[in-house]
């Protein structure tokens, strides 16, 4: 008998919006994955050929690109799963996931990169350094930086048109390696031509840290998501948005959660004390529809209490959810 019954409404409209943004993110990272796969293998093979250790860290570098490109399709392949038995809200959140992980890759790639500089430049300062005799690896390096700095800009453009946090961290992504691999093209020009042998360290330094805080600002906003966090301002304007709808006397609570890129609403509202199940039914579509035409909301879950007629009145309150 339970299994017929459908415990919450939700917004067709809303999910199938999601399911155009996720299939449209996932088709770029297969493009973005394709792009990867041919930067990273070009640069480890010229990089071995030409003795260029910077452009061989480079191309390790793109390889971790490779493995958060794949974690965001995966990610995404599962956020797109209907909702079942376990899952009633469906599966957006696997988006969320996906895109911390490639957070925490990015974090990890820049510690290694401060790491590597740190140690570098303690080897320079003792005398030992190492410099690439070619000048091909450069040429290589310039052409990762400008194709990194061009899907950069794609992701972003597509990011910003579909709300996509998860293309969104992947711009992100791809400025940090366009900037890794022309501090590269800067090392291995300045140390082979102009024998400025420290360029090299101290830009594997101050690239690491970048790529440290801009693993940290993809790290917090997915963890937001992730920990239920949301934002008083957005709650603010939600409130407003209920105290539009007619019938609505008081908004005594509200909360939000995150499903991916899609919110969900809980709501107390105060009506009239006269006001009947219908209408009181009737305003809380009102108010779901409302808040579905301003904002991403997957569904709400809304609270009536009547106003009391005295002060030593206790109404009861109805507990309402759309089904």
């Amino acid at each position: 008998m339970l299994k017929n019954i459908k415990p919450i409404s939700i917004s067709n409209l809303i999910t199938k919006a999601s399911h155009q943004r996720i299939e449209t993110s996932r088709r770029v990272f297969f493009l973005n994955l394709i792009v990867y796969i041919l930067i990273a293998g070009a640069e480890l093979v010229i990089g071995t050929a030409d003795h260029s250790t910077a452009l061989i860290a480079d191309g390790q570098n793109n390889l971790t690109g490779i493995v958060s490109v794949t974690a965001l399709i995966v990610g995404l392949t599962f956020s797109k799963r209907p909702s079942d038995d376990f899952h009633l809200e469906g599966h957006w959140q696997f988006e969320s996931l996906a895109v911390f992980l490639a957070g925490l890759g990015m974090f990890l790639v820049g510690l290694v990169c401060v790491w590597e500089g740190i140690t570098q430049t303690f080897g320079f300062l003792a005398g030992h350094y190492t410099a690439p005799l070619k000048g091909q690896a450069a040429y290589m390096a310039a052409i990762s930086g400008v194709t990194m700095l061009s899907l950069c800009a794609f992701n972003h453009f597509i990011a910003r048109k579909t709300q996509s946090s998860s293309l969104a961290a992947s711009a992100r992504d791809f400025l940090s390696d366009a900037l890794t691999s022309t501090s590269t093209m800067l090392a291995i020009i300045g140390a082979s031509l102009f024998r400025i042998h420290w360029i090299d360290p101290v830009a594997a330094l101050l690239l690491g840290c970048f790529i440290i805080w801009n693993g940290c600002q993809i790290l917090s906003t997915s963890a937001e998501k992730l920990s239920n966090g949301f934002s008083p301002k957005l709650r603010t304007d939600i409130i407003d948005k209920i105290l539009t709808v007619s019938g609505v006397m008081d908004v005594t609570f509200v909360d939000g959660r995150y499903s991916g890129n899609n919110i969900i609403i809980e709501a107390e509202i105060t009506l009239a004390n006269d006001d009947s199940l219908t209408k009181s039914y009737r305003i809380c579509k009102s108010i779901e529809q409302i808040l579905q035409a301003s904002f991403p909301v997957l569904y709400c879950c809304i609270q009536v209490k009547p106003a009391p007629k005295s002060a030593s009145a206790q109404p009861q309150a109805i507990i309402w959810k759309p089904f």
